[in-house]
Parts: C-alpha cells; sequence; structure tokens
C-alpha cells in the first residue's frame, strides 16, 4: 500500500508512524526540507522530497495535512500532476481567505470521486507513542471507506465512518475557537461548573453551525467532535487552551505575542476563516462572535462571561 503525505508538520508525521505500523510504503513531500534530516531519522524507510511529482505514485492515497494557510497553493500545485488518486484531507481549519472548507478547495480545483476528511482526538506525540486513540473519516465514497480500513486499522488505532465530510471538518476547526474560549475562563479562574457549562453550550454552538453549513449535527457525537473538543478544550497540552489562559490571566501583551510568535494557535486561524465562511451570520453564532471580537476587536474577555447566563439554546 503506498500513501502520500503532502506536509511534514506534527500531525502528517505522526499519521507517517501510523502507515508505517500498516507496512505502507511511504513518501512525503514538504515545501522546504529544513526538517528532513531530522524525520529520516526518526521514519527511517520513508522516502522525503520537496519535488512533489516524485511523491506521487499512481495507486498511492494522497493525504493532505499542510497548515490551511498553505492548503489552496499545494492542492494548486496537486492539480498539476494529479492522475485520480483518492485524497484524504488531514489539514484542521478554514481557509481564512476564502472562507472555504479544504473539501471545496480540493473540488475547485481537482476531480475527484474519492475524497475524505478524518479528524479526531490525537495529540501527535500520542499517535507517535502508539497509544490507543480514535479518528473520524467524513466522507460519502464507500470505496475510500473500505481502502482506509487497510492504512488505518491496528491494535492501537479505533477508526469510524461518518457520511458527513462538513461536519468532521468544522468539528476539526471549531473545536480550536472553544478551546481558546474555555482557557479564557480557566485563565480568569472560573471554576469548573461554569466552565463546563460554557463548553456543553459551546457543543450546541457548533452542532448549529454545522447544520447552517449543510452537515449534519450528528457529526458532533464522533471522534472529531466530543472526543476532540473534550480534549483540546481542556488539557494544559493543547496550545488554544494555553493560549487562552494567557488572555483570561491578563497577562501582558508583550508575553502574549511572544507566545504568538512561538507556537502554532490553530483557533486564531480557524475563528477567522469561520467568520469569512459565516460572514455577517456569525452574528447568530454568539460564542464564536464574541471569541472573534475578544481576538481583533479588543473586546474584554467579560463578554464570554456574560454569555454563560444570557445565551439561549
Amino acid at each position: 500500500m503506498n500513501v502520500t503525505i503532502l506536509g511534514c508538520g506534527a500531525f502528517g508525521t505522526a499519521l507517517a508512524y501510523m502507515f508505517k505500523e500498516n507496512n505502507c510504503k511511504i513518501k512525503m513531500w514538504n515545501k522546504f526540507d529544513d526538517r528532513f534530516d531530522t524525520l529520516k531519522k526518526e521514519l527511517s524507510g520513508v522516502f522525503f522530497t520537496t519535488n512533489m511529482v516524485e511523491s506521487l505514485d499512481k495507486d498511492a492515497l494522497i493525504v493532505i495535512a499542510v497548515p490551511v494557510k498553505y492548503f489552496e497553493d499545494t492542492v494548486k500545485e496537486l492539480s498539476n500532476y494529479y492522475t485520480n488518486q483518492d485524497i484524504l484531507i488531514a489539514t484542521k481549519g478554514i481557509d481564512t481567505e476564502i472562507g472555504m472548507l479544504s473539501s471545496d478547495i480540493v473540488h475547485k480545483y481537482i476531480k475527484c470521486d474519492n475524497i475524505g476528511a478524518i479528524s479526531g482526538g490525537s495529540f501527535a506525540v500520542d499517535m507517535k507513542d502508539k497509544k490507543i486513540l480514535g479518528l473520524t473519516l467524513g466522507t460519502n465514497s464507500n470505496v475510500l471507506k473500505d481502502r482506509i480500513k487497510h492504512y488505518f486499522d491496528n491494535k492501537y488505532l479505533k477508526i469510524q465512518y461518518y457520511d458527513d465530510i462538513i461536519g468532521v471538518q468544522l468539528c476539526g476547526a471549531i473545536k480550536n475557537v472553544m478551546a481558546i474560549g474555555h482557557g479564557i475562563l480557566d485563565g480568569a479562574n472560573y471554576p469548573e461548573s461554569s466552565r463546563f457549562l460554557f463548553l456543553t453550550d459551546a457543543v450546541y454552538e457548533i452542532m448549529d453551525i454545522i447544520k447552517f453549513v449543510g452537515g449534519n449535527d450528528k457529526t458532533i457525537m464522533s471522534y472529531a467532535g466530543i472526543d476532540d473538543i473534550m480534549m483540546t478544550c481542556t488539557s494544559s497540552k493543547s496550545r488554544n487552551y494555553s493560549f487562552g489562559v494567557l488572555i483570561g490571566k491578563n497577562s501582558s501583551k508583550e508575553e502574549i505575542d511572544k507566545y504568538i510568535e512561538e507556537t502554532t494557535i490553530e483557533g486564531l486561524a480557524s475563528i477567522e476563516g469561520i467568520k469569512k465562511l459565516l460572514g455577517d451570520n456569525i452574528n447568530k453564532f454568539v460564542i464564536c462572535n464574541t471569541i472573534y471580537n475578544i481576538l481583533y476587536n479588543n473586546a474584554s474577555y467579560q463578554e464570554l462571561v456574560n454569555i454563560l447566563i444570557n445565551k439561549k439554546n
């Protein structure tokens, strides 16, 4: 089984460990080769290249795992060499410039019948260390469902299948935003009773957004939903949650800026993408709208606190 992974970040690399566990032949592409020396030591037998043509085999499963801000450019380049392979989206987030889901960007440039998105509660380090975890595949393609079983099924990883590529992608993006919100409340010393009230309301809002965009709100009950939301929103390993804590503690601008500079905080891009995707309709979704205003319009985090009592479900 041949796999091409486009993107050598944390999640793409973690997936490579899983594919290697299943005896796949793996090729990894990245725009730059600055991490190749380290990765070659960690992933012996994997072929690394900055030449996309070299990374592609006719029968390979193509996994796109680049950061969302590079997703469209990567798909554009892929479209020049694509020869009807199956495509699996592992990028989490929504494009901040055009407000499109990754699957829609793929369809914009590539005619692909077998496309899916994978997401779930999984820190990359846990996948790398072969800890038991679950991922959700969202796809309408039965061909891709059957194929993914062979690539992923092993004693460490559970894969579940939902016919909702929209919902899986939205869960993967919005949970990072909600993790910032939960971190804000924790940093401001609000108790667990208040914070888990927020998380419950956050789950309702994600369901509402999924329905609004055209997905199935039941996808919230998947590993891409509740599993990933609870993990990302409550763990100190979560960069989004930790960023929110800094805001809630009224950390200095210098400290916050330093954290942003040194850390990839997916929720910052995700909320911009959600704003772009929803347009003026973001006003209907008060948690996301409030977090956007805190991050980009200098609103006080107290506005998030007000939601705890005023939000109607």
